[in-house]
C-alpha cells in the first residue's frame, strides 16, 4: 500500500467527526492566524492508557509511529531539558517497548475516546519507521547529551536498524519495504522516498556510532547508506524527464500524479542527501512543471508541508510563504488535515523563514 494512500485510510477511519464535518458546509476565512505547530504537537501528546507519552497523529487519530517521529524531529531543537525528557526520551521509551519480537511496530488504532481500549495496526512500512526513529534518536542525543539512555538501549537500536534496512536491502542496492515472510502488492518495491528516509537514518545513526568509538559498526552502516545512494543515481533517476522515478518499478518519472510522482522529488532534498544534490534543482523544476499550483493545496486533502519546506531551503521565499498561508487556511477549517508529520515540516519551514537553523 502506497503511504499517501495509507494516511488517507487511516484519517478516514480513525477520524470519527471527518464526515460529519464534511456534511456541514463552511466558508472558510480569506486568511487565517498562523498555526502554533509548536504548541499543536504538544497537544496531541497522549497522557492517559497504555499508550501514554506517544502522540495522536490527530486529534482523535490514531497512533502512527512513523508520522510522529516526523513530526518530532522538528520541535527537539527547541525543547527545554525538562521538555525533551516529557516530550521525546519518554516517547523513545514507549516506541522501544511497543517493538515486536522481529524489531518491527505495528500502529495503534483507539476504539473510543478513553484511549483505553486499542486495536493494533499492521505498519506501512518497516524501513521508514526505523530509519525515521533512528534520526529522532539521533537529535534528541545532540540535544540532551544523554549517554546514559544511549548506553541501556543502544542494542536494541541496533537491531532495529539492522532487522529493517540492513537486511531488506535488495540486489540492487535499494531498501525493500517489509522484512521477509511479510509480503504486499508492493513489498518488493524499492520506493524513492523510504530508500531517501533509509539514507538519512544510516547516516545519522553511523554519526552516532562514529562519536561513541564503533569505527566499524559506522563503516558498516555509512556503506550501506552509500550504496543506497549510488543505486538511486543508477535505478530512479530519469534524465530523459529530469526526474525521481517514483520506484524501481517504474519506467519512467511519474508526470500524472502529485503523489507519488510529483512530491516525491523533493525527498534528496528535504532529507539532505548531498550525493544527490546534482539533482535538487531538475527534481524542483519537475515539481513545478508537473503540479505548478502545490502552494495553493489544491491536489490533495493534506497540505504538504514538506514541499514548503524544500522551497524555504532553496531560498524560494515566495512559494515558501504562499504554501504557509495555505496551510494556515487549511487548519482553521480542517485542522485533522495537518497531522503530526504536517505540523512538523510547517514547524520547520516557518523556522527557516524566520532566519533559524534546521539543526
Amino acid at each position: 500500500m502506497k503511504r499517501r494512500d495509507f494516511q488517507i485510510a487511516l484519517l478516514g477511519s480513525a477520524l470519527g467527526n471527518l464526515a460529519e464535518a464534511k456534511r456541514k458546509p463552511h466558508i472558510p476565512p480569506a486568511t487565517a492566524p498562523p498555526i502554533d505547530a509548536m504548541a499543536q504537537i504538544k497537544a496531541l501528546h497522549i497522557t492517559t492508557g497504555p499508550l501514554a507519552n506517544g502522540y495522536l497523529v490527530a486529534p482523535h487519530g490514531r497512533l502512527n509511529w512513523y508520522f510522529t517521529n516526523l513530526g518530532l524531529i522538528s520541535i527537539v531543537q527547541y525543547l527545554t531539558p525538562s521538555e525533551l525528557d516529557t516530550y521525546i526520551r519518554t516517547y523513545l521509551d514507549l516506541y522501544l517497548s511497543r517493538t515486536e519480537s522481529n524489531y518491527t511496530i505495528q500502529d495503534v488504532n483507539f476504539n473510543d475516546l478513553s484511549l483505553q481500549n486499542i486495536t493494533l495496526v499492521p505498519s506501512d512500512s518497516d524501513n521508514s519507521y526505523a530509519a525515521t526513529l533512528l534520526t529522532l534518536v539521533s537529535r534528541y542525543l545532540k540535544a540532551s547529551s544523554n549517554w546514559a539512555w544511549w548506553e541501556l538501549h543502544k542494542a536494541q537500536l541496533k537491531n532495529i536498524i539492522y532487522a529493517n534496512i540492513a537486511t531488506v536491502q535488495k540486489p540492487n542496492g535499494l531498501c525493500r519495504v517489509f522484512q521477509l515472510p511479510r509480503t504486499s502488492p508492493v513489498s518488493n518495491f524499492g520506493y524513492l522516498m523510504n530508500n531517501i528516509e533509509d539514507y538519512r537514518g544510516l547516516r545519522d545513526y553511523a554519526a552516532i556510532l562514529a562519536q561513541r568509538g564503533e569505527s566499524a559498526d559506522a563503516n558498516y552502516y555509512n556503506n550501506i547508506a552509500t550504496t543506497i545512494t549510488q543505486s538511486i543515481i543508477i535505478y530512479l533517476w530519469d534524465s530523459a524527464r529530469s526526474g525521481f522515478r517514483v520506484s524501481d518499478q517504474d519506467a519512467r518519472a511519474d508526470t500524472s500524479t502529485f503523489y507519488p510522482g510529483a512530491t516525491c522529488q523533493i525527498f534528496p532534498q528535504a532529507f539532505n542527501v548531498p550525493e544527490l544534490s546534482s539533482y535538487y534543482t531538475q527534481a524542483y523544476q519537475f515539481l513545478n512543471t508537473y503540479a505548478p499550483q502545490w502552494t495553493q493545496e489544491v491536489y490533495d486533502p493534506y497540505p504538504w508541508t514538506i514541499l514548503g519546506y524544500v522551497a524555504a531551503k532553496r531560498g524560494d521565499t515566495a512559494r515558501a510563504v504562499l504554501q504557509l498561508q495555505a496551510s494556515d487556511l487549511k487548519f482553521a477549517t480542517h485542522p485533522e488535515y495537518l497531522t503530526i508529520n504536517e505540523l512538523g515540516f510547517y514547524q520547520r519551514t516557518r523556522s527557516l523563514l524566520n532566519g533559524f537553523a534546521d539543526t
